[in-house]
């Protein structure tokens, strides 16, 4: 084990044996920066829920995009990026030797187009406002999703039908205000649940339905705030909760706040992992450190990736049938043998410091190229002169300190609050510049509607809503700014009798990933004997955190 200090934040950080013996197999020298920290860098490479108009610079037309109109390469629509139009080989430039790599890097970078929103070309139907998704339809502003059909404002949501204001779900369907639930149906405003169904305010509860405010129960039914009832007298209470109202809603969110904290809390959330650490996790194997994850083996350090991901490290968004990853963000499916890229997508492999490319082999330090191999900042070689020539440049990078590091923060593909990264590690405009982070400020536009309104003037209930507020504006209660309700939206309201939301959408993603630990892990002892574990609940919260042993006794 190695003791360092990290040149971004100069916290000490390990470099374990098992670390190295990983570092070792990728052939890359030790890191010199903490894991949060090289987490925090590639988080930056996401922005899944910002999106601008501006023009595609290859037609002409408008476009939705994930990149503003300040940023210093072309920007093309998705149809027009997996085009023929054009070849990301026309940039190609030669190796000099007396730069360094990443500032030739950079100039390529701001030649070579990039892709408006970063979509599966061929897969998406009546899905335009999405970003990071792929095999959707009828979706609207959902983003690092895939297989799903008509949901709505929703994060990380799989293979899901009419999932609306929710984040990190999985194979449900009409599910609203939820998060990290796994097939569920008929679900509204819970967490941490499982083969839930016509339920509302459940947290941690398994094969529950029928059940209103319960906490850590199992395969129940007609239960409200844990406590059993006939389904008649289940029924009656239902109705005086006035689910269908504003004010019923937020009366009874609150109410099951304060329930949530008198019971106790899983020291992590995970299921069928061995030798795994760290928090929903499901069906690992020597995973260390990984959050948010699913199907992995032999990996470290990873975050939001899944079905089938082995013998990576520092590896974050994406998955599906991926060896041998390191320091990567948003790459996948079908990857070998990728290092240190970002927002490259389907069967790559044997390629180092790729930007936005695809099915490409042994490629270095290229951008935007589409089933090429021996290429070197987009220029192609034959095999021979490809591994010479890279073997000088990774030696010109070692020793200009360079090899082993991600792309350095100067080339942030978005700023701090556009990205992931605040999702994770919240910071203000002055903390993010003093770091060295880029900030962009944020303006509504002026809604070009026939009406505003404040939320608090909304009707209560959504029976009494006309359906011209489909040409209004409402301006959120929490922050004043102005949001629309598209008519998709409001035909899931009216089926689920659900009242208009008085967020605004970004409110509520932001209040929905508020209710979840940190993406990190401290030691603690179990709120009911002591004994030592590792959780994302700080030892200083006033949660009651029990073991695996504990919290099984007291739910089973």
């Amino acid at each position: 084990m190695t003791q360092k200090t990290c040149r971004q934040c100069s916290a000490s950080f390990e470099i374990t044996d098992d670390d190295r013996a990983f570092l070792k197999d990728f052939g890359v020298p030790d890191p010199t920066s903490c894991p949060e920290c090289r987490l925090r860098r590639r988080l930056l490479e996401r922005n899944s829920r910002k999106l601008y108009w501006r023009t595609c610079d290859l037609t002409g037309e408008r476009i939705l995009s994930q990149f503003h109109t300040d940023h210093p390469f072309p920007v093309f629509s998705p149809e027009a990026w997996w085009s023929d139009e054009w070849d990301a080989l026309q940039y190609g430039q030669d190796v000099d030797f007396s730069r360094p790599f990443f500032a030739q890097f950079a100039e390529l970078r701001n030649k070579v187009p990039h892709q408006a929103r970063f979509v599966i070309q061929g897969t998406m139907s009546n899905s335009d406002y999405v970003n990071n998704a792929g095999y959707s339809k009828n979706c609207y502003l959902i983003a690092e999703a895939d297989y799903d059909e008509d949901c709505l404002y929703s994060n990380r949501v799989y293979h899901c039908k009419d999932a609306v204001d929710c984040f990190n779900c999985h194979q449900s369907e009409i599910i609203y205000e939820c998060l990290d639930c796994i097939e569920c149906h008929s679900l509204f405003f819970s967490q941490d649940c499982q083969n839930c169904s016509n339920s509302f305010f459940l947290k941690s509860c398994i094969g529950c339905s029928s059940c209103i405010g319960c906490v850590n129960q199992r395969q129940k039914k007609y239960m409200i705030f844990n406590e059993q009832f006939t389904q008649e007298e289940y029924e009656r209470r239902k109705k005086g909760l006035r689910l269908a109202t504003s004010s019923g809603i937020e009366d009874l969110r609150k109410r099951t706040v304060e329930f949530i904290r008198t019971q106790p809390v899983r020291y992590v959330q995970g299921e069928h992992n061995e030798n795994s650490t760290g928090d929903h996790i499901s069906n690992t194997r020597n995973a260390y450190f990984c959050m948010d994850c699913k199907d992995l083996e032999d990996c470290r350090y990873c975050q939001r990736v899944s079905m089938g991901v082995k013998s990576s490290m520092d590896y974050t968004f994406w998955g599906d049938n991926v060896e041998r990853a390191y320091q990567c963000g948003a790459c996948g499916n079908n990857v070998y043998n990728l290092k240190f890229s970002t927002m490259c997508t389907t069967n790559l492999s044997d390629c180092e410091y790729l930007d936005s490319c695809t099915g490409c082999k042994n490629c270095f330090g290229c951008v935007g190229l589409k089933k090429k191999q021996y290429c070197i900042l987009n220029r192609e070689y034959s095999k021979k002169e490809y591994e010479d020539l890279r073997a000088r440049l990774i030696l010109h990078m070692k020793n200009a300190g360079e090899y082993g590091e991600f792309f350095p923060k100067s080339m942030c593909s978005f700023s701090y609050n556009e990205s992931i990264a605040m999702e994770y590690f919240p910071l203000t405009k002055n903390e993010a510049l003093k770091r060295g982070y880029p900030w962009r400020d944020e303006r509504d536009e002026k809604p070009d509607v026939k009406k505003v309104i404040a939320a608090a003037k909304l009707p209560e209930s959504i029976a009494e809503v006309p359906d011209d507020i489909l040409q209004w504006a409402v301006t959120s209660e929490g922050s004043g700014r102005p949001f629309r309700i598209v008519k998709q939206e409001l035909a899931f309201y009216r089926t689920h009798n659900l009242p208009i939301p008085h967020l605004h959408p970004e409110e509520r993603q932001d209040r929905r990933t508020a209710l979840r630990p940190p993406r990190r892990l401290w030691k603690r002892p179990c709120s009911a004997y002591g004994r030592k574990i590792e959780s994302t609940f700080q030892p200083s919260r006033p949660e009651i955190v029990y073991c695996e042993e504990c919290y099984l006794a007291e739910v089973y």
